[in-house]
């Protein structure tokens, strides 16, 4: 995969913008490899995000991804206001005819599954925009023997909602049933797939679903698509050919509902294999404190002799 073209994709949309900002710029600073950026967004969030086009980047409205599939965005709101200048974040809406309302997370995960279709890339490294890459980023992080690794992370947390996506994925791929307990996933940040692999889990949802394979995700209405994608690679894929797995994570992912982070804890937490933070978009922080811990993890990390 010496010669690979790479493409980076990253969902988001304007409540998200500043960060979406931050990670173009922290990607044009450290990736080591050719790449094409697609950055997906709502239609009505395309001027906004218009900026951040150039040469290796290109905005595309979700929209026309979904629309030739039968997917319609509902005209509902996704930001409502409350009492006391407070707001409530909707997630965005859809209809399928014939499956009915469908909500934006899981339309998300299938633009994901269209990553073919976006791209001549071989390579597709999944980013949301509320990543900021601190180290450099070469494409031998992502592999191993030529091959591009599954990275596997064994130390996820034992959740009813993970087993319930993994169940999905295991129906939708024709495979026996899943562990009760959830050993491991592969949910995370800068997470990469490789086309030929993609392919051929679409073909697999086909022969067992049928060919609108879209329709058949929209049905199941839980799934996650990094563990759709695992499963398929350690239960089918890599039977016929082994694969390298390995427990790792390129981000380290900072959760909290607090307008206020660690950053000592943050850079203290970073491992070897780390060269991204994830700070969850959901955190209150304002974007100057934010943009701040950012620059602070980022000098301390490349120069650890930094104050």
């Amino acid at each position: 995969m010496t010669n690979a073209k790479v493409a980076i994709i990253t969902p988001s949309y304007r409540n998200d913008f500043e960060n979406a900002v931050d990670l173009c710029r922290s990607i044009d600073t450290f990736c080591q490899f050719d790449f094409e950026h697609l950055v997906i967004v709502p239609q009505s969030d395309m001027k906004l995000f218009a900026s951040l086009q150039g040469p290796r980047r290109r905005v595309m409205a979700r929209e026309s991804i979904l629309r030739p599939h039968g997917f319609i965005r509902l005209p509902v709101p996704t930001i409502i206001k409350l009492p006391f200048g407070k707001t409530l974040r909707l997630r965005e809406q859809y209809y399928l005819p014939g499956v009915g309302r469908i909500s934006g997370w899981l339309v998300q995960q299938i633009v994901k599954l269209c990553a073919g279709d976006l791209t001549k890339a071989d390579i597709f490294i999944f980013a949301d925009s509320d990543v900021f890459l601190v180290r450099p980023f070469s494409l031998e992080a992502l592999q191993s023997g030529g091959q591009l690794i599954l990275q596997q992370h064994v130390r996820g947390r034992d959740l009813d909602t993970h087993r319930l996506w993994r169940k999905t994925a295991h129906e939708l791929l024709g495979v026996g049933k899943p562990w009760e307990t959830e050993h491991f996933n592969y949910i995370g940040q800068l997470i990469p797939w490789d086309r030929a692999t993609l392919d051929g889990l679409i073909r697999r949802i086909q022969s067992v679903k049928g060919p609108d394979w879209q329709r058949a995700i929209a049905k199941a209405k839980t799934v996650s698509e990094y563990i759709l994608y695992g499963e398929y690679v350690v239960e089918i894929a890599a039977v016929a050919e082994p694969r390298p797995i390995k427990d790792m994570k390129l981000a380290n992912s900072v959760w909290s509902p607090d307008a206020v982070i660690d950053v000592e804890a943050i850079i203290a937490a970073m491992e070897p294999e780390n060269i991204a933070v994830h700070i969850q978009s959901t955190n209150p922080l304002p974007i100057a404190e934010r943009r701040a811990a950012i620059a602070t993890i980022s000098g301390r990390v490349l120069d650890p002799q930094v104050a």
